[in-house]
């Protein structure tokens, strides 16, 4: 375990080095993304989820992963009342001490951890329940917290056309055919860059500047985050007699992951608690490298 985290520390700290000594501008960080978001991301899900099993197992940590995200919103918005938030903070709260980065950063943790046979689960969790629930509860959240009685727009038409999730649905349409050797590979070649790429790019564009406001708030969010929800879940399940098979693993590790950026960026366009979603993000992911191997180590040892 302590290799493979070590290598993923070394990716992410390589990005944040090269930023500091202004080998690479951080704009160019822009064009990593797009190529993970474009191709690396919609490779490494198609290939994925094409060959992955949908056994019982799957269809139920997507289940409580949904269930988990619901139970979470309502518990930290009374948490972020008694720390005396105003709504619009103690939405941006909520947003960030909810929804996690199972995507850029549970992608490196999972494989590195579970394998290529964790990084299957790893995927279908990401896409459909920690991805769509965000994109659908996002606007409601948003609402709420500007006090709006009309919705906050839902844009299915952008929800259907972001890349990963469309590979989703790609992926699921050609799982009943057989596909050629050749386009195989070529997914698993594309798939393979995504891992150094996310963490070189999140390395890039780690920044601290907003961490000095907020903090009391912000450390109750990662407590929340990273610890207090994932063994929730555990303590659930296991009380549910559910024997934890590696999909229940890797849901479980899934919902430790720091506060995914996706939550900041919708805290900042609402113009919301900018600061507690920002710091939040980027304490978020040096802790994890704690908190992750923690959580880690209770389910393979202590469970």
């Amino acid at each position: 375990m302590l290799q493979n985290l070590l290598t993923i520390f070394f990716f992410f700290s390589l990005g944040y080095i090269y930023k500091k000594l202004k080998i690479f501008p951080q704009e160019y960080s822009k064009s990593y993304i797009d190529f993970i978001m474009y191709v690396g991301f919609p490779a490494l899900v198609i290939n994925n989820i094409y060959h992955l099993r949908f056994t019982s197992d799957v269809y139920l940590i997507l289940l409580w992963g949904w269930i988990a995200i619901i139970v979470n919103i309502f518990f930290s918005y009374q948490v972020a009342k008694l720390l005396k938030l105003n709504r619009e903070s103690a939405i941006s709260f909520v947003m960030v001490a909810t929804f996690a980065n199972t995507g850029f950063l549970g992608y490196p943790y999972i494989l590195s951890l579970y394998g290529p046979e964790g990084l299957r689960y790893a995927v279908i969790f990401d896409n459909v329940a920690m991805f769509l629930p965000i994109f659908l509860m996002a606007p409601i959240l948003i609402s709420f917290a500007k006090k709006e009685e009309k919705l906050f727009k839902i844009d299915l038409k952008k929800l259907f056309l972001f890349p990963p999730f469309l590979s989703l649905l790609i992926a699921l349409a050609l799982k009943p055919f057989p596909l050629p050797n050749l386009v195989l590979k070529i997914l698993d070649i594309l798939g393979s860059t995504v891992i150094p790429l996310i963490l070189f790019s999140v390395g890039m564009n780690l920044s601290f500047s907003a961490v000095g406001r907020n903090l009391k708030p912000v450390f109750v969010v990662l407590f929340i985050k990273h610890l207090i929800l994932p063994l929730s879940f555990l303590s659930v399940i296991l009380i549910f007699g559910v024997s934890l098979t590696l999909p229940w693993k890797v849901a479980v590790l899934e919902l430790a992951m720091p506060p995914m950026v996706l939550a900041s960026i919708f805290v900042i366009e609402a113009n919301l608690d900018k600061d507690i979603a920002v710091s939040s993000v980027a304490l978020g992911i040096v802790l994890s490298f704690l908190t992750v191997p923690l959580i880690y180590y209770i389910l393979e040892n202590m469970v």
